[in-house]
Parts: structure tokens; C-alpha cells; sequence
């Protein structure tokens, strides 16, 4: 499947932003045939970002480049995944933390809100991956979030599938629905409501099988932090 339909314009809207130009300075334009260059620009911004939340700790561990090289082999096959990878290799030798802020300007200004999410979700993973969340890819990951416009009921959501706080597992599941834990039952309710709309995986129809996997995975916490809570309150 194509990761193309995250894209909300057409073709060659990453010519003329940051990620066009770190595309021609270090890739090269030729990588480019003119087909679904959209979708490629979606794609090559998730390498940019996800070598930068790597090396924000001040390593580069195989953990973490493991796993974003699984999930491309997963979502495009071997053959293109080596082709990314290869330009990952490049990205990664590369400081390109002057272009974070630009690059994400760009993504806000083309691709909808439930990707944004997705992209928020993909960087916890690499993070995660070596078992060290460390908190300067955590700030990073925060700063990226506030760069694509999502707020910071959402981010935490998002944090606390990967992030545990503490010993008790009622405080994660709250944080999940972006409620307090002295809210009422009916607005628990509410938020559980809105939350299975905001991570339905089928707002992510058309996309890559670990794109949905992601949201499907995100869909699945919602659901347990809710009757978990519920449970509680029995």
C-alpha cells in the first residue's frame, strides 16, 4: 500500500520547503521520478526526524536504527527500504537540527492532524526501541510535537503508551483519555468517545500496514485505559 494518501496536496509541494532543499544538498534531486514525489517527501521526513530524536542523547544506538529500518522494510519491502536506509546512513553523518523547525512548518502546512499524530507516535517507537527513553529525546520529541501544532494533552497521551509514571498504572491510563483522575464517569465516558474517533485506524485508510499498525496500537490502549479505569471505579 501507499503511504501517499497522508499527503493532503499534490505532487512537488517539498520543492520548494526545507525538505526539498536537504533532499537536493544530500540525497539529490534525481531520486525523484516524478511519481508520487509527494509521498517520497512524507516518507524521507520521517528519516529526517527519526535521525534526529537518534542522536539527541548524543548516540547513535543499533537499537534504534534497527527499528526504523524494520518499520520501512515492513511498509515498503527489502528493495526500497534499502534505498531509504542508504540515505538514513547520510542523514544520520549529517547536523540538521537547524532544520527542524522548518521542516515540520512544512509538514503542519500539508499533511492533516491524524498524521501529524502518526509521526508523534513513529518517533516514541525509535526512542523506545532501546529499552532508554532518554529525556532529551523526550524534549525533542515535545518540540516537534508543538512544531506540527499538536497540543500537549495529546503529546502526553501519546508519551504515556511508552513513558510509565511511576508504579501506578491508573495515572498512565488517565493520561491516555487526557482526563483527570477526579473526573466523573460520564466524563470518562466523553473522553473515551473522542479518543476512539481521534485514533481510529480507519482514518488512516490507503497508508502502509505499519502505519495502521501504529494506530491500531494507539486504538487498543485507548480501550484498555478505559475499562481499566472503569474497572477501578467498580
Amino acid at each position: 500500500m501507499s503511504i501517499g494518501k497522508f499527503v493532503a496536496i499534490g505532487a512537488g509541494w517539498f520543492f520548494a520547503g526545507p525538505i526539498g532543499a536537504i533532499i537536493g544538498y544530500y540525497i539529490g534531486k534525481s531520486f525523484f521520478d516524478g511519481k508520487n514525489d509527494q509521498a517520497k517527501a512524507y516518507e524521507l521526513s520521517l528519516l529526517i526526524l527519526s535521525s534526529l530524536v537518534i542522536k539527541a542523547d548524543g548516540k547513535v544506538v543499533k537499537a534504534e536504527l534497527d527499528y526504523v529500518k524494520k518499520f520501512f522494510v515492513s511498509t515498503f519491502g527489502v528493495r526500497k527500504a534499502n534505498n531509504y536506509f542508504k540515505i538514513f546512513n547520510k542523514l544520520n553523518k549529517q547536523s540538521l537540527i537547524s532544520q527542524l523547525r522548518p521542516v515540520c512548518q512544512q509538514l503542519n502546512a500539508n499533511i492533516n492532524h491524524a498524521s501529524r499524530l502518526q509521526i508523534i507516535h513513529f518517533l516514541f517507537g525509535v526512542s523506545a526501541s532501546d529499552n532508554d527513553i532518554h529525556t532529551s529525546e523526550i524534549n525533542l520529541i515535545n518540540k516537534i510535537s508543538s512544531y506540527l501544532n499538536i497540543n500537549q494533552y495529546d503529546f502526553e497521551s501519546i508519551k504515556s503508551m511508552f513513558v510509565s509514571k511511576g508504579n501506578n498504572n491508573l495515572d498512565k491510563w488517565y493520561a491516555i483519555l487526557e482526563v483527570d483522575e477526579n473526573a466523573n464517569d460520564n466524563d470518562i465516558k466523553k473522553a473515551h468517545r473522542k479518543m476512539v474517533r481521534k485514533y481510529h485506524p480507519d482514518k488512516l485508510q490507503g497508508v502502509g500496514q505499519d502505519i495502521v499498525k501504529l494506530a491500531e496500537e494507539k486504538f487498543l490502549l485507548v480501550q484498555e485505559a478505559y475499562e481499566q479505569i472503569m474497572k477501578s471505579r467498580k
